[in-house]
């Protein structure tokens, strides 16, 4: 009897492992995992998981332009819309979103040369009303090299807006924000992380008027300037590395 009630207890501590773990493979959020995607030179890494990088769910995942180191976004549904003055607050409408890429370095090595973020989109004013569009980088340096200070940070703002009616005729609108990781980073810019913010405003005050504004398209893309070979002389270019970068 007390080895059957024994067995019971062996059977009902697995039983309840099992449930244990089959509550948490379930809580964990669905298809989540860091996802890399590779050009010709550059590799750029993300969180597929919108509890963690929530831009994911208007941005949309990312892709890479067959053949080349640019990354394209096309988002069906990020936009702001604002009617007869009545939404609120004050009848604004914003919209707003961060998408994080955790990392970005290149195959062969080498420091990030430039970043070109590039966005666009289409807006429409009817009887009154103003739309906005901005975008805001951040560039973060991942690696010490003990070169300069640590971690550095760049950052840059971008602003679109405008009040002129366009009848039911939509418009185009664009912004382009382009940075040198290598130039405006003392410490080699070797890995580097990137947050694109972007906001969206529309707004109208009286009835009748109309204000809409949506984002279609964004574009990554990076160059390396320095080769992954290059890198192997490292140590000997060291100290000619730092004289490039003191402040004059």
């Amino acid at each position: 009897m007390r080895g059957e009630l024994k067995q019971v207890e062996r059977d009902s501590a697995v039983l309840g492992s099992a449930v244990v773990l089959a509550a948490a493979l379930f809580s964990m959020p669905a298809n989540a995992a860091l996802v890399t995607l590779c050009g010709p030179n550059i590799c750029y890494e993300y969180d597929n998981n919108p509890a963690v990088n929530a831009g994911i769910t208007l941005y949309q995942a990312p892709s890479l332009l067959a053949g080349s180191d640019t990354l394209e976004f096309t988002p069906t549904a990020f936009n702001a819309t604002s009617a007869n003055g009545n939404t609120p607050p004050g009848g604004l409408a914003t919209t707003q979103a961060i998408f994080q890429f955790s990392k970005i370095y290149a195959i062969g090595g080498g420091e990030i040369g430039q970043m070109t973020v590039t966005e666009s989109g289409d807006y429409r004013i009817i009887n009154g009303g103003t739309v906005s569009a901005s975008l805001r980088i951040q560039v973060v340096d991942k690696t010490n090299e003990g070169i300069g200070p640590f971690p550095e940070v760049i950052t840059d703002i971008q602003n679109f807006t405008t009040s002129t009616p366009t009848g039911f005729t939509p418009q185009n609108w664009s912004l382009l924000s382009t940075w040198s990781p290598a130039a405006l980073m003392v410490d080699p810019a070797y890995v580097v992380d990137l947050q694109i913010q972007n906001t969206l405003d529309a707004l109208t005050s009286v009835s009748g008027e109309q204000a809409f504004i949506a984002k279609k398209l964004s574009l990554v893309a990076t160059v390396v300037p320095v080769p992954g070979a290059a890198l192997l002389l490292g140590s000997a270019l060291g100290v000619f590395g730092w004289a490039r970068r003191r402040p004059a």
